[in-house]
């Protein structure tokens, strides 16, 4: 049995442009993360996914992997640039598989619970984070301890919101 390992980037690394609020392309959007640790859980990988799918992946805690399957971290966070995914993109029924996004507002910026409350996807100026946690409780006590990697936003501080005047409808931004 393996377990679950990936080795940690230097952060500086991981910053692709931009402080919060700042445009959004594929390549620069705004980052955040929790820190080292969140809910007892060790910042255990930080890596940047750049192939079919382009984000920023914050993972925390491991798990032990069996032989016949993977396993899914205790908690991660990822950060797409908006213009790639958010919550515009669940509006259509043929997108969505399941039960239809729990739509609420978390620190001022409109967000949807996904998958029984493990999933949570914020959407912000510029990016979309998406937590996921074991449970609802998990995901919103992250979701409350994000912070910019750049330090434009505090913990527990209000997100910049996306920009007035453009609709859900229309996405935050095309890239």
């Amino acid at each position: 049995m393996g377990r679950f390992a990936v080795g940690i980037l230097a952060l500086p690394l991981l910053v692709v442009g931009g402080s919060a609020g700042a445009g959004t392309s594929p390549e620069t959007f705004p980052l955040y993360w929790v820190g080292e640790r969140v809910d007892g859980l060790p910042l255990a990988a930080s890596l940047r996914r750049d192939d079919t799918a382009r984000y920023v992946s914050f993972v925390y805690g491991d798990c032990e992997a069996r032989s016949d399957a993977g396993c899914a971290p205790p908690a991660e966070i990822q950060v797409w640039p908006s213009c790639l995914r958010n919550l515009a993109l669940y509006d259509d029924p043929q997108a969505s598989v399941g039960r239809p996004p729990e739509r609420i507002s978390v620190r001022g910026v409109p967000a949807a619970f996904f998958d029984d409350g493990t999933r949570l996807e914020l959407e912000t100026e510029g990016s979309t984070i998406v937590v996921f946690a074991g449970s609802r409780g998990g995901a919103l006590t992250i979701a409350a301890a994000l912070r910019s990697l750049d330090d434009s936003v505090a913990a527990g501080h209000p997100f910049p919101a996306r920009r007035k005047g453009v609709s859900q409808k229309e996405g935050v931004q095309s890239c």
